[in-house]
């Protein structure tokens, strides 16, 4: 994968997340708020948009939502 295509598909991953969760970002940053993780609406919509949010953003993302992060092999390599 290229960067740009790394860009594209992290920008992708927490909306997909939200919308399974049928969830906007004003509810995204209450919850995360809630969970000890202070971020401002603007701050969430900026690093999911930009798709350049480090690790701890996601790990701090998926704990608010009871999500768990897992790493697999992938098939075939």
């Amino acid at each position: 994968m290229t960067r740009e295509e790394i860009t594209k598909h992290v920008k992708q991953v927490i909306k997909m997340e939200m919308l399974k969760k049928d969830m906007n970002f004003v509810e995204l940053q209450k919850v995360m708020e809630e969970h000890g993780y202070n971020y401002s609406l603007d701050a969430i919509r900026q690093k999911v948009g930009r798709g350049t949010y480090d690790a701890r953003f996601l790990y701090e993302f998926a704990e608010s939502l009871g999500l768990a992060i897992e790493f697999a092999d992938k098939k075939g390599v």
